[in-house]
C-alpha cells in the first residue's frame, strides 16, 4: 500500500466527515429531518468509521507512536473530545447548548486540522 494514497484517502474522509458533521449539525438547529435520514446517518457513521481505520493505517505506515510524537497524542485526545461533544450535541434538546458546542467543536477541528499539517504540538 502506497503511503501517499492512505494519507490522501484519509485526507478526503476528514473532509468528508467535516462536510457530514456540519450538515447534520445544522439539519438538528433547524427541523432535524436531514440529521434523522438514513443515509445520511449510515453514510456519516461508515465515513467515519473509514476515517479512523485509514488513521490506524497511516500511523502503523510511518511507524508513529502517540507517546513519542506529542502531536499526534493531541491530534488523539482531540479526535475522543470530537466524538464526545458530537454524541452529547445530537441528544441536547435546547438550541443554545447545540450552538455553543457546535463552536467548541469547530474550535476541536480546527486544532486537529493544525496539528496534522504543522506536526507541532500545541500544550504537551
Amino acid at each position: 500500500m502506497d503511503y501517499l494514497a492512505v494519507k490522501h484517502t484519509h485526507m478526503l474522509f476528514a473532509v468528508l466527515s467535516i462536510i457530514l458533521f456540519y450538515v447534520r449539525s445544522f439539519s438538528r438547529l433547524k427541523t432535524g429531518a436531514l440529521a434523522k435520514n438514513k443515509v445520511v446517518f449510515i453514510g456519516s457513521h461508515s465515513i467515519d468509521t473509514l476515517l479512523l481505520v485509514s488513521a490506524v493505517v497511516l500511523i502503523v505506515m510511518a511507524g508513529f507512536n502517540p507517546l513519542e510524537q506529542s502531536w499526534l497524542l493531541e491530534k488523539i485526545i482531540l479526535v475522543v473530545a470530537y466524538i464526545a461533544l458530537g454524541i452529547v450535541a445530537a441528544k441536547q434538546s435546547a438550541q443554545g447548548a447545540k450552538v455553543v458546542l457546535l463552536a467548541i467543536t469547530t474550535l476541536i477541528l480546527l486544532a486537529i486540522g493544525y496539528l496534522a499539517s504543522a506536526k507541532t504540538a500545541l500544550l504537551l
